[in-house]
């Protein structure tokens, strides 16, 4: 990809699309699944679930910065992995010691 044009159509509307911004966001969203090491198969069913119609495949190459999407399906992305993240348990805390039950 060429970040110093960023000029992309969607396959799908035929739209062109040029935003910085848009590649920012890609990249911020690939970064937060790696860092919750989010497997793309669980991402990709989430997201299905909330209506995104991308193949596995498709994220895949989305993430890895070989495919394009809409605003609106990134949006889609970005909620499951946001949602999937809200699932997680708390990380576990160190006890202070004038905590209760220890």
């Amino acid at each position: 990809m060429d970040d110093q044009n960023p000029k992309r159509i969607d396959p799908r509307s035929g739209t062109e699309f040029s935003d910085e911004r848009a590649i920012r966001r890609r990249r911020k969203l690939k970064e937060v699944a790696e860092f919750w090491n989010m497997s793309v198969f669980g991402v990709w069913l989430h997201y299905v679930s909330l209506g995104g119609d991308l193949t596995e495949y498709e994220l895949d190459a989305y993430l890895h910065e070989a495919y394009f999407l809409t605003p609106y399906q990134h949006d889609i992305l970005a909620e499951a992995v946001n949602e999937l993240i809200d699932m997680l348990p708390p990380p576990p805390r160190a006890p202070l010691t004038d905590e209760t039950g220890l």
